[in-house]
Parts: C-alpha cells; structure tokens; sequence
C-alpha cells in the first residue's frame, strides 16, 4: 500500500516536470480603412421654359411655361393683369417683356440663354454632364429642354447664276408688288431694306427689273439694302445701279450646307470688285446668314474663317465694317461668337412673330429687348438689327396671326422702337422662297406699305 502511494507521488513528479507544447491562438484585428476619393464634375445646366403669370380680379394668380419652340428668346418670367369679361389672350397681347441682361455661366464660360437656368452641380462620379443645346427647334413642349434657337426666315440658297428668268416674269413681280396698301396711311421709310434679284420663278431678274426695284426703293428715301450673296448681277447690275442712285449695301456672302469653305469663290469676287471699283459701296460685308442656326456650320469652324476672311478683305484694301448674322438666341448661346471673332458689329435677326406671346403691336419693344440682351453680351460691340420684319400670310402662331393689317402693326411697331436704324425683309415677297412650315416665307414683302 505504501508502495502504491510513493509510485503515484514520483508519477506525479515526474509528470510536472515533462514540459507540455505550448498552444497559441493568435488573433490581429485592425481597424478597417477606408480611402474615399471624390470627383466633382462640371456643372449641369438645366435650361427651364419661363413662366408667365397672371393677376386675377380676385388677386390670386395663375401661371403658363412658354412652349420650347419660344422660350429661348423670352425673358425669364412676364406679368400679366387679368381684367374681369375679357378674354385671356386678348389681354396677353399688352405684354411687355422684361430685360434680363445678367446671364449665368456654366463651367465652359458660356453664357445660358435668357431664362434663369436652375444649376445642379453633381459629386462622386467621373461623368461629366455639361449639355451641348441643338440649335435645332423642337416641336412643341413644356418639358425641361436644352434646345435654344428659334425658327428663323433665312433665305432659301440663292439661285445661281445660270438659271434665268424672262421680262415678262419679272415686270409681273413688280406690278404684283408695288400695288399700293390697302391698310391705310403708309409707313415712314426704315434705313435699310432687303433686296433680292430673284424672280419668282427661282431665277435671276433682268437688268431691267432691277433697275425698275432699285429706282423704287430710292424712291422711298430708302439710302440702304441688304443682300445675300453675289449671284444673279449682285455684283455688277445691283452695285452700278446702287452707286447711280446713292445706295450703300449690306453685301452679303452666302454660306451653305457646303460648310465654311463656300464663301471663298464669293470672297474673291468682292475683292476683285472693290479693288477694281472701289470699296465705298460696301456699308457692311456679312459672312453668312444664319449659318449656325442652320446647322450648317459650327462656332469653332465659323470663329476662324471670320477672321480669316477680315483679314483677307483687310488686306485687299477693304477697312469697312465685318460681321455675320445669326438670330439672338445663337449669340446668347454662344457669346464667343461676338467676344472672340474679328467681327466689327454683331448682326442679329430677330422676328417676334416666333414668339406665340409676342402680339403684333410689341414686335417692337421684343427685337429691342433682344438687341439689349446680345449687347449685355457682346463686350462694347455695337448690335445692328440686321434682319426684322413679319408675315402677312400663314399659320397662326399664338399671337400672331399672320395678315396684311397684323404686318402694318408690326412693322410700324419696329420703326418706332428702332427709330427707323433697322434692316426690314423684304422688298417683295418672295415667291422664289420655299414657304417653310408656318407657310410665311415667302410673304414678308413690305414696300407697299411704305410713304
């Protein structure tokens, strides 16, 4: 029995004294890291339709969005007082637009159309959202939208030279046109008035149709015309009839579809006229019409051929006025048109009868608001009123219901608010002239209403 108690006590012993193999667990937390990178994109500009308002007799208001086809040329919100038993539009028609000469900027540096755009500025993505506005106009909606130009009344492409007309066309034209206003007293006579040597066939006039035409205008006391392009004897029977009678012109150079090199023939047919007559015929020379609203050509390809072709005419002995025209909203959109081109004046083309909320009676006070605006934009550089005028025949936009008395109210609200320093389309109506889709191009002549 002892024995058995000393065996277990040295087992005990001895077992104590074995080293056992030591068992680690081991266990490394650290705290998560987490790296956040942000990138903020440029700024997303939101175009918004204005709005109008209107006052009711029982001093509550309501409000209508300008549809997109007009909005890009409207200020940002109008006030109208609604006058009890007397329908809506009639009232509409007193409208007076407000000046909104601030713009905001995107992070191009480009200046937003008119109506106060809403500014969204995004975080945490790599896209950017900086909207490129088609000049294009859109069909009718009150929905956010990023188009920006209007409809716009340029010419048709110029007939060329090859096609021609007969007298007979041609005295036709002139005695459809100058039968005398039917409307009441005549107008006081604008500065400038566009001519085109185009029958209604499409073709070119003859010498004697346009020196009939050109003998009218002077009649008018009218001592300025705006052309288009160089064809049909815009260069030889326009210009030596214009230097007989003491007319200077607006000598335009018409830009395609081709793109900016269409103008070069043009370009070189002027120099070869001025060097070999002189150039004190030439009030203003204008490169294109309505180029970009067309779609035709872009700002960066339209910058530098501006100023190419300046320094072209500069150099042949031309130091007269450059420009180019283009409606309102196309030097809103882009004001690097005016800002960073040679051109020595900005040439507008604004038309109130695009605007559903302009009546006849405020075309007026519209295109100088609008000639306000592109000169807010401009640097100093004067605004001339390059192309103006409305309809006496097509559709029925808002407002505006196209008509020979409508026209009369409309022209005579331009020449008051212009003073009479303002380009008016046309001399005749031009039947040469797609009727486009409100049916009104070809019905803009105005010499009849004129003393």
């Amino acid at each position: 029995m002892m024995i058995s108690i000393i065996f277990t006590f040295f087992l005990l012993r001895l077992i104590s004294a074995v080293p056992l193999p030591a068992v680690i667990t081991r266990y490394h937390t650290a705290a998560a890291v987490t790296q956040t990178t942000t990138r903020t994109t440029g700024t997303t500009t939101v175009w918004l339709p204005p709005v109008g308002i209107y006052i009711l007799p029982d001093g509550s208001s309501s409000t209508s969005t300008i549809t997109d086809t007009q909005w890009n040329t409207f200020p940002v919100t109008f006030t109208s007082v609604v006058q009890k038993d007397v329908p809506l539009a009639t009232q509409a028609a007193a409208i007076t637009p407000a000046l909104q000469p601030e713009t905001t900027t995107t992070t191009e540096g480009v200046p937003t159309p008119a109506p106060a755009p809403q500014l969204e500025t995004t975080s945490t993505t790599t896209t950017e959202a900086v909207p490129t506005p088609a000049p294009a106009p859109q069909s009718e909606t009150t929905s956010t939208t990023t188009t920006d130009a209007a409809p716009t009344t340029a010419p048709a492409t110029p007939a060329t030279s090859t096609a021609t007309s007969t007298s007979t066309t041609s005295t036709t034209t002139s005695t459809q046109t100058s039968t005398p206003s039917s409307t009441g007293d005549l107008l006081p006579h604008p500065s400038t008035i566009v001519y085109s040597p185009y029958a209604n066939s499409g073709g070119c006039k003859s010498a004697d149709d346009i020196n009939y035409d050109l003998e009218l205008i002077a009649s008018k006391g009218i001592k300025k015309i705006r052309s288009y392009g160089t064809d049909c004897g815009s260069l030889t029977t326009v210009l030596s009839k214009c230097k007989q009678l003491g007319i200077t012109v607006n000598q335009g150079v018409w830009m395609s579809e081709a793109g900016v090199n269409s103008v070069d023939d043009q370009i070189q047919q002027i120099i070869n006229y001025g060097q070999q007559n002189g150039w004190d015929i030439f009030d203003l020379i204008t490169i294109g019409n309505e180029a970009i609203n067309s779609n035709f050509v872009t700002l960066d390809q339209l910058i530098p051929k501006l100023n190419s072709v300046k320094s072209q005419l500069r150099s042949s002995g031309y130091n007269g006025y450059v420009t180019t025209s283009e409606p309102p909203a196309t030097f809103i959109k882009y004001p690097q048109l005016c800002t960073d081109s040679d051109i020595d004046i900005v040439g507008i083309n604004p038309h109130s009868y695009f605007n559903t909320n302009i009546s006849p009676e405020n075309a007026g006070s519209y295109i100088t608001s609008q000639q306000a605006q592109v000169l807010a934009l401009c640097n100093g550089k004067s605004v001339w009123i390059t192309e103006t005028g409305y309809p006496s025949k097509g559709k029925t936009l808002g407002l505006n219901v196209p008509s020979p008395e409508n026209q009369k109210i409309a022209v005579s609200s331009i020449m008051e608010a212009t003073g009479g320093d303002v380009t008016i389309l046309t001399t005749y109506n031009d039947f040469w002239k797609d009727p486009g889709p409100y049916g009104i191009e070809q019905y803009f002549g105005v010499i009849q209403l004129l003393a």
